[in-house]
């Protein structure tokens, strides 16, 4: 079955399809899938799991972003959408670098990276980072950002980067934006959001018009 999604037509198991405008529509009950042969059926969970897996991906960097909206956002709204008790919430908000009780401190905030092959220093000067904390991703590729496929192909992609970040800033005055959400999962260490600026120099600016605040 083909479906269409902004212009662009895409051929999709035929159960899934059905699964999607039924869940789109919230339709009840759900219906079995019509497919009998197990190759079939083997080759729509295939399908299913890799859509969940992404979908589970947009769901949490939504949450995050939604929950960086202001210091008193409704996280009890946001738990009743998300279908979460409160302490599954707060265990993916932290895993994106939000503080799980917003009482208890800030976001670990990374303003400023150093590209380890040739010490240079991008998005603040010496004296800026003297002091902070740091950590270092070896051999760090670029994920691909929701709102480019550029990423790959940007300069510090592969690169060794060392981070600088400000611990625990209050996530009222941490300036997260539009960048909400995005992390940095050092295997030791914390994870820190990133700044618009870090977010910028990685990935470019993602706005189609960045002389405009929304940028569209």
């Amino acid at each position: 079955m083909r479906i269409s999604i902004g212009g662009e037509r895409v051929e999709v198991h035929d159960d899934l399809a059905r699964a999607l405008l039924a869940a789109l529509r919230d339709e009840q009950p759900v219906k079995p899938p019509q497919a009998s042969t197990f190759d079939d059926l083997t080759a729509l969970v295939d399908c299913i799991s890799r859509v969940t897996q992404r979908l589970t991906v947009v769901k949490e960097l939504a949450m995050s972003r939604a929950d960086a909206t202001g210091s008193y956002s409704n996280r009890r709204a946001l738990g009743m959408a998300a279908g979460m008790a409160p302490s599954q919430l707060g265990r993916v908000l932290e895993g994106h670098g939000l503080p799980r009780d917003r009482r208890a401190g800030g976001v670990d905030l990374a303003v400023a990276f150093r590209t380890t092959d040739d010490g240079e220093l991008h998005l603040a000067a010496e004296p800026d980072v003297a002091g902070l904390p740091s950590f270092t991703l070896p051999s760090f590729t670029l994920p691909a950002d929701p709102a480019s496929e550029k990423a790959e192909s940007v300069e510090f992609a592969g690169r060794e980067l060392t981070f600088y970040y400000r611990p625990q800033v209050p996530i009222a005055v941490a300036g997260l934006g539009r960048t909400a959400g995005y992390t940095l999962r050092p295997e030791q260490g914390p994870i820190a959001c990133v700044t618009e600026p870090v977010f910028d120099a990685l990935f470019g600016d993602p706005r189609l018009d960045p002389t405009r605040p929304n940028g569209r």
